[in-house]
């Protein structure tokens, strides 16, 4: 399994409700019925309500729950309920209750406001024959999110989703969950839960399946879908998601991994060009970013600036046994007599166990809140160039690799696009050029 940087793992999510937009954490709503067999529901109200906010997914809250050594029942405190969603960083949590009489279900909910400690309460009741979709118009105008699943979604199907769902959660058993999204191909919801709960359990070739489904805006997959291409030592499909996902988020960690595919794919340079557009001084920049520079530097034999770079990592934060490694691998590719070489005998040099770049490489596991100013100018040169050159001597699948290289980071670049479309033949080129450039037309 390949390093991930020390930071930790944050999963921004942003969920809009009536009038406040933020994290949302629900709780499983409490069976008021005496049918013990519709106990489910609480679940499924809990389920229904986090994919239409986007919220805090049940996996991200039993665990908190199970840390905290109190029982996942619907009769938790509004303290510790609160305690669990200050935890999980959310800014609303919501609960509630339902009942089930008459082939009807009565649904009563609570929405706080965690740091303005106000409160919104509500209640509908819909027929059970209708349930789920008939629930939609209560979640756009009283939950203020969006209803999550296509019509097809029957009430049988959302049960199957519900109780397997809870099934690879609490048992990691995954078969009935699997089984139904093998049916409903087209449920986003269950595609994205299904596909980060495999991933958050190691199982990154089944995770790569479902994210894999999910819509190519979606950032937070296609970020997925590369570290699990990363785990896979599948670098060349991660380069191209991890490119795919600069499209819509210019963040560190997407670009720090982008270069590590182009380190593990023996292209240091590109790697270099990718680490140099992030922003900031060494004392602003993230330990992993530093790090990662040494290790590309190492990349391309250029021994003396990687030790010189990995000496800024140490004295700005602190010496690592990953920072022992590459100083120990450097001293001895490069033979001279840097400060970090003094410490080691030839003897134990020669001992070092063998290994390459790639193995020092830190991916990052997390994605930035925020998007970088990121200057990815001479990147997109640098692909052009290459482009030109694998013209000039015949390459064409090289030029169109470099090509749409470019067009990942800058979808509308029109000198990419005219390459691709008049030298390449690429219709669906042609077809965006013409767009942009009507006159552009007679290309085709």
């Amino acid at each position: 399994m390949k390093k991930a940087s020390s930071f930790a793992i944050l999963l921004f999510f942003t969920a809009s409700l009536l009038q406040a937009q933020g994290k949302t954490v629900v709780f499983p709503f409490e069976n008021r019925s005496a049918d013990s067999t519709v106990e489910w529901l609480g679940y499924g109200l809990e389920a229904l309500f986090e994919d239409s906010l986007n919220g805090v997914p049940l996996a991200e809250r039993l665990d908190i729950v199970d840390s905290m050594d109190v029982p996942d029942t619907g009769n938790l405190t509004l303290a510790t309920r609160i305690i669990i969603a200050q935890k999980l960083k959310a800014d609303n949590l919501l609960t509630g209750s339902f009942k089930v009489s008459e082939n009807k279900i009565l649904i009563e909910f609570t929405r706080y406001e965690i740091d303005k400690l106000t409160q919104k309460t509500g209640k509908c009741t819909v027929e059970m024959a209708g349930f789920p979709a008939n629930l939609a118009p209560f979640i756009r105008e009283e939950i203020g999110g969006k209803y999550p699943y296509p019509q097809t979604f029957t009430g049988h199907r959302f049960e199957a989703y519900v109780r397997g769902m809870l099934r690879a959660v609490v048992n990691s058993d995954f078969k009935e969950i699997a089984e139904l999204a093998g049916k409903v191909t087209e449920n986003e919801s269950l595609n994205r839960n299904l596909g980060n709960l495999l991933f958050d359990t190691g199982h990154f070739e089944m995770a790569l399946v479902y994210l894999k489904r999910l819509p190519e805006t979606d950032s937070h997959g296609l970020f997925l879908s590369g570290m699990c291409c990363v785990q896979l030592e599948n670098y060349a499909d991660g380069l191209i998601f991890f490119l795919q996902t600069l499209k819509f988020r210019r963040n560190t960690a997407s670009v720090v991994n982008v270069a590590g595919c182009l380190v593990a794919l023996q292209h240091p340079v590109e790697a270099a060009a990718f680490l140099d557009s992030l922003p900031g001084d060494s004392g602003k920049t993230e330990p992993v970013v530093i790090f990662d520079r040494a290790v590309v530097d190492a990349g391309q034999k250029k021994w003396g600036d990687a030790l010189n770079t990995l000496s800024s990592y140490i004295s700005s934060f602190r010496i690592t046994g990953e920072a022992k490694l590459l100083a120990r691998f450097c001293c001895e590719k490069c033979n001279c007599t840097h400060p970090l070489c003094t410490d080691e005998t030839e003897e134990k040099r020669k001992n070092q166990e063998k290994a390459d770049i790639v193995s020092f490489y830190q991916f990052s596991n997390g994605e930035q809140g925020t998007n970088a100013a990121l200057d990815l100018k001479e990147i997109k040169e640098l692909y052009m160039a290459k482009a030109v050159q694998a013209l000039k001597s015949g390459s064409k699948k090289e030029a169109i690799d470099a090509l749409q290289k470019v067009l990942y980071l800058d979808p509308l670049q029109k000198d990419a696009l005219k390459m691709l479309c008049e030298q390449c033949k690429d219709e669906k080129a042609c077809r965006k050029l013409n767009a942009l450039l009507p006159e552009a037309a007679t290309l085709q």
